[in-house]
């Protein structure tokens, strides 16, 4: 049974995934996923046949088109992967794709030139996703979309700078994958205001040297900054491909989920890894961040006072004028959840905004 492409999505559904072997209807035709009138913000890897995987949330595919109609072909790796479409400036409409290849839409307006954004929501343990390609209706092309901005920044960090959370909606379950939005975490809006690209480097329950379970031996921030996909070591990342002016570290919050790590060990080990990042982009304007989610309570240690004394430490130790702390606010999350909100990561983005405008003179 052939399925017709039925449009851009108006509303917050799944999409109808089309047969793998189902091209798009008569006349249609098939551009690999590497095409160079594909533009890619973001961290992926290219495979043998064009492929482009993604693992690292908030990537972005730029693309610009005319003709009748255009669609994606994605293999996501799990179910309950989410991606939003934004076509000609509209709002974005969010998207689940479902487990395996499917032909998921974008534009069907009968003619025309359009511009299409489709950016990875979800955070990396969520799925890795893999672009197959664009199908075009018969006479459609691709157009080389518009120069990404010459600025660029970079964020690195867990499920915070993920965006975990930050988009609930009426009618959402209590807890669920669609809830994460790379969109609205606090580096993607300090992105927009400084006109800037950005990558966000980041990954759910990891930390500097253990994760949220207090294990010191998975991919933590040093061994995920590496690769282009965070759990896939055997696909490394080139630094040279992507040089920003600014970069945030937010990690912490999960090496102090079980309890005070060990001074020497954090400091040296974050020592190190910004050591690495300066030499990977040697202009660029470092900011440590504490958590947001942390704040020192009345009788209990101070936890957040502790990462500040380790981050400061840090900050002397690698001892260049580019690398500076900073002691990020509290932000409640919602009740039986602690991670910032939408609104929350905006109040982020307006406390760190006139730090970085300092920093770089933006």
């Amino acid at each position: 049974m052939r399925l017709p492409l039925i449009g851009l999505y108006l509303c917050t559904m799944m999409a109808v995934p089309l047969p793998a072997d189902d091209g798009g209807g008569t006349g249609s035709r098939f551009v690999r996923a590497d095409s160079p009138e594909i533009v890619y913000e973001g961290r992926t890897a290219t495979g043998p046949s064009g492929e482009v995987r993604m693992g690292f949330p908030g990537i972005v595919i730029h693309l610009r088109f005319r003709g009748d109609s255009l669609a994606l072909r994605l293999d996501a790796a799990k179910d309950q992967e989410y991606i939003d479409i934004a076509v000609d400036g509209a709002a974005p409409t969010r998207v689940e794709l479902s487990k395996g290849e499917g032909l998921y839409p974008l534009i069907a307006r009968g003619g025309g030139e359009h511009k299409a954004e489709v950016v990875r929501r979800t955070e990396s343990w969520q799925g890795d996703l893999t672009v197959l390609g664009c199908v075009l209706g018969a006479g459609g092309v691709l157009l080389q979309p518009e120069p990404l901005p010459a600025r660029k920044v970079m964020f690195i960090g867990d499920s915070i700078t993920c965006g975990e959370m930050t988009d609930v909606r009426p009618g959402d379950p209590a807890k669920d994958n669609r809830m994460s939005n790379a969109s609205f975490s606090y580096g993607k809006l300090l992105a927009q205001r400084f006109n800037a690209q950005c990558h966000l480097v980041s990954c759910g329950g990891r930390g500097m040297t253990r994760d949220w379970q207090g294990i010191g031996t998975g991919e933590n921030a040093p061994q995920f900054y590496g690769l282009a996909l965070p759990d896939n070591p055997q696909l490394p990342w080139d630094p040279r491909k992507y040089v920003p002016d600014a970069i945030g570290i937010c990690l912490g919050q999960n090496d102090f989920n079980s309890g005070i790590p060990d001074q020497a060990h954090f400091v040296d080990t974050y020592v190190r890894f910004v050591e690495g990042i300066c030499r990977d982009a040697p202009k660029a304007h470092i900011v440590l961040l504490t958590s947001p989610m942390m704040k020192d309570w009345p009788d209990q240690i101070p936890a957040k006072a502790v990462l500040y004394g380790y981050l400061q430490q840090v900050v002397a130790k690698v001892g260049s004028s580019l690398v500076i702390a900073h002691d990020l606010g509290y932000q409640p999350g919602r009740p039986g959840n602690g991670h910032p909100t939408g609104p929350q990561h905006i109040a982020m983005a307006d406390e760190l905004e006139p730090v970085f405008r300092q920093a770089l003179g933006w």
